[in-house]
């Protein structure tokens, strides 16, 4: 239904309180993953892997088609009048937030039928990355990522400025967005179609869900013009095998984590989130939610915003524990712990400056643990001493591996533009094989299975215009792209730089990729083009938005 997006800091912290390089190098570090940023992408790795190696101008023209949406999402200019394709799910608060009180657009959808009808959201901005500079030597040098960023905003006022420590501060970039601040809802289709399958189907795969929506960016009360960098459409979507790419804002991995860390986190930190955070508030909502309908009164739209984001947090949190219990995950990171501390120790500058931080770190999470388990009178402040070293140690293991392996491995996650490489592709499950698409076939045949009872029942209109529709339309497909959280409404492109899908989520077996990357069984999971035409068509009447997208006229006025 929707990838994670709730950060795990303030969830840890709630918890406490409640109780390329060469082909060769980058399938040898293959657990590091895939996320590349754009000032280093791996472009003899893409010639080799798929027959094509994009071009600057192509890079350029990605990374402005694509946006940082609100603070958990992403998303991408779709037109040339600042039509923004994103998740139903990453805009639902907003939805909630501008709604009537007396419509329900988040359980009934909401389409505009002109420009005028098109609604400001307040509150909601959207990055688009213009500029990039390595500002590494400046930060060694001691200068502050707080002055870089003023120097920056004084130097072009008109952009936002942020430094970004990659690497855990082996790097150090500025990256400097133009910001959209007039942000119109255009097109949300109903909560059940966008979530149909509910908690149960959420991060599963075969998958009938249609978590799109369509916002608008205006500039000085127009639309904005995103005539020179939009992503075309290709309605018809990739074909098996095909080479796709994912531009978008991952939120965090732990991937250059020590064992030690991954050990604390499966032992003490997850359990703890699960129990504290998700589990004894999503209880008390269901509670709520009880009493609203033994009372024959509707559930507000806010308090079902709140248990799907808590559903979605309680099986992720599960999927990311599973994935640390796994002992053949923790393998492969113990034999690449290992490698990475030979390197460091078969040079004597390099295990002078960080060969003493893997036992630091084994050394803190192991007092940390017992801190958790044992609770002494004053355990917080000894936690919280022990997480700043934490920190300050871990920092120290990533720029060892960036000194050993700089840019040829891409950095853990920092809710900042990447772009990850991958191929259309089905995958081995439950002793059978899970297709790479489905259509509205399965959706129409899973919503008679059960009965067309809640969470496997399609609205009234969809039913309705059942006999108008091609059933042969795929709905979501699979890849095998490096996504986590933040890269909700992401764009996913082919060569020529054409929409064939939005990502939405992953299959259960991706979310232990946040700690080591495989692409066997783990999947990327998309919205495909053709059903959002389909449905904006012959189900919602919107044919001149479906023009818009698909560059067949200039949408309604």
């Amino acid at each position: 239904m929707t990838l994670f997006r709730r950060p795990l800091v303030a969830l840890f912290a709630f918890a406490v309180l409640c109780g390329f390089a060469s082909p060769a190098l980058a399938q040898k570090h293959k657990e590091l993953g895939r996320m590349w940023t754009f000032e280093n992408v791996p472009l003899d790795f893409m010639k080799e892997a798929y027959g094509f190696e994009p071009s600057q101008q192509w890079l350029d023209h990605a990374r402005m088609s694509s946006l940082r949406y609100g603070n958990g999402c992403s998303a991408s200019f779709v037109s040339p009048r600042g039509l923004i394709m994103t998740n139903n799910h990453c805009t639902r608060d907003n939805v909630v937030s501008v709604s009537p009180e007396d419509k329900d657009w988040l359980n009934n959808g909401f389409f505009a039928n002109s420009l005028a009808e098109e609604v400001p959201v307040p509150g909601l901005v959207v990055r688009q990355l213009v500029k990039m500079t390595n500002v590494t030597e400046r930060v060694q040098k001691g200068e502050s990522a707080k002055d870089i960023e003023a120097a920056a905003k004084e130097k072009d006022e008109n952009l936002e400025a942020q430094v970004v420590s990659l690497y855990q501060g082996g790097m150090y970039q500025l990256y400097q967005y133009k910001v959209f601040r007039d942000i119109r809802l255009v097109a949300f289709p109903h909560l059940q179609a966008a979530k149909f399958g509910g908690d149960p189907d959420n991060f599963t795969f075969p998958r009938y869900s249609l978590d799109y929506a369509f916002m608008r960016a205006y500039e000085d009360g127009k639309p904005a013009d995103t005539s020179k960098h939009h992503f075309g459409w290709r309605t018809e979507g990739p074909n098996d095998g095909e080479a796709v790419f994912v531009t978008g804002n991952p939120g965090s991995t732990g991937r250059l984590n020590t064992v030690a860390q991954m050990e604390f986190l499966r032992d003490a930190e997850y359990p703890l989130i699960l129990a504290n955070s998700i589990k004894r508030p999503l209880g008390q909502l269901y509670s709520r939610e009880k009493g609203h309908k033994d009372k024959g009164e509707p559930v507000p739209p806010k308090l079902t915003e709140e248990i799907l984001g808590l559903e979605n947090a309680r099986k992720a949190y599960t999927g990311f524990l599973d994935g640390l219990k796994n002992e053949a995950v923790m393998d492969v990171k113990r034999k690449a712990e290992k490698a990475i501390r030979e390197k460091v120790d078969a040079d004597a500058g390099l295990k002078e400056k960080y060969g003493d931080a893997w036992t630091r770190l084994e050394e803190i999470c192991a007092e940390k643990t017992l801190l958790v388990a044992d609770r002494p009178s004053g355990w917080r402040n000894k936690f919280g001493s022990l997480q700043s070293e934490e920190k300050k140690v871990a920092k120290s293991v990533g720029e060892a591996f960036f000194a050993v392996y700089g840019t040829e491995i891409p950095p853990d996650a920092t809710f900042t533009l990447r772009i990850s490489d991958g191929v259309v592709r089905g995958f081995p499950m439950n002793g059978t094989i899970a297709p790479w698409f489905t259509s509205l076939y399965g959706l129409y045949g899973r919503h008679t299975e059960f009965g067309g009872k809640d969470p496997f029942n399609m609205p009234e209109v969809w039913m309705k215009r059942l006999h108008d529709l091609d059933l042969k339309t795929r709905v979501n497909l699979v890849s095998t792209n490096d996504i986590v959280g933040g890269n909700s409404g992401s764009p996913m492109i082919d060569t020529k730089g054409r929409i064939v899908g939005l990502v939405f989520d992953g299959n259960i077996e991706s979310l232990g990729n946040k700690f080591v990357f495989t692409d066997d069984v783990p999947r990327t999971v998309s919205v495909h083009p053709h059903i959002i035409i389909e449905s904006l068509r012959k189900v919602y009447d919107r044919p001149k938005l479906a023009d818009e997208i698909e560059g067949k006229g200039k949408g309604y006025k």
